[in-house]
């Protein structure tokens, strides 16, 4: 039985997978081919459900962040977007520096955008101010959390790659398609050769105002997450499906043809994760995989 530790041993052995810095992983290889072919599952998934496709830029202004109230949420994870300085006499010096990396460290200006934390933040901003009847969306792209020590290559990233799926409309309409998203993610495990387990969840709030947004979150059920084995008894949340009920309608002013706050929800896959628990369940030798492209069964290749 492998576990992410002997899948992630190999691959590095082999030169497939290396960090420049903790929690940054490059791959090449039959495991960038392997993760090319999940990716492109999951966007025939996608296309399948109706949903249009979105090319997101790669940062977001703070202010939209503290609109989403991210701030009071999850500011320890938040990775900032800088640039140098354009004082001519600052960036004289860093040229000049016999240690450039750190007087480059030392001008940077302050930062106005972060990188992209999470896909779904992009659409409440650019549908901000409209009225609708529903909207969806869907964005394959990278993250940035940072965990600290809690980076391990490919199951906890700094930067990782997400494929999201949004909607907004009513909230019998966000049930729906929370739910469809459960059997979705749960069928593409079983068609991939992996043991999954749907659980109620919680967001990792930060402290001082976790105590009862966790509780509500958990009291009304709106995160569930599947769950693969990364072997030894571990497991990791590969998808997640989140009911924000009417916030980000509210904190965007983003209205219902009859007046109310829209609902939202997000189905959101860590594409690494699903590479890792792939590698765990089938091993790191392309000879002993499953042939990736017959996970595309009838019912996820069709619109619901």
């Amino acid at each position: 039985m492998w576990t992410c530790t002997d899948v992630v041993g190999v691959m590095r052995d082999r030169g497939e997978l290396w960090e420049p810095r903790p929690g940054l992983v490059s791959l090449r290889g039959d495991a960038l081919e392997l993760l090319h072919a999940i990716e492109a599952l999951l966007a025939a998934v996608a296309r399948a459900e109706g949903f249009p496709e979105w090319r997101l830029a790669p940062g977001l202004d703070l202010r939209t962040l503290s609109r989403a109230r991210y701030f009071e949420s999850f500011p320890q994870w938040l990775t900032a977007a800088g640039h140098l300085s354009d004082d001519t006499e600052t960036l004289e010096s860093v040229a000049r520096s016999d240690d450039p990396a750190s007087a480059a460290a030392r001008a940077l200006e302050p930062a106005e955008c972060a990188l992209s934390p999470a896909l779904c933040y992009h659409t409440y901003a650019r549908l901000a101010g409209s009225t609708m009847e529903r909207a969806r969306m869907t964005a394959h792209g990278t993250c940035w959390r940072h965990e600290g020590d809690r980076l391990r290559a490919l199951e906890r990233g700094w930067a990782f790659t997400m494929r999201e799926l949004v909607v907004l409309g009513s909230p019998s309409e966000v049930d729906v398609f929370r739910r469809r998203g459960m059997a979705l993610a749960t069928e593409l495990a079983g068609a991939l050769g992996l043991d999954a387990e749907i659980v109620i969840a919680t967001d990792p709030f930060f402290a001082p105002t976790a105590r009862g947004m966790e509780l509500l979150q958990k009291v009304k059920c709106l995160k569930h997450e599947l769950m693969l084995p990364l072997g030894d008894g571990r497991q990791v949340a590969a998808a997640s499906f989140n009911d924000h009920e009417r916030f980000f309608g509210d904190a965007f002013d983003i209205r219902l043809v009859d007046g109310t706050a829209a609902a939202s929800g997000c189905v959101a896959f860590g594409v690494e994760r699903w590479l890792l628990a792939f590698l765990v369940a089938h091993g790191p030798y392309a000879a002993d995989w499953p042939v990736i492209q017959s996970a595309l069964t009838p019912s996820l290749s069709s619109a619901s």
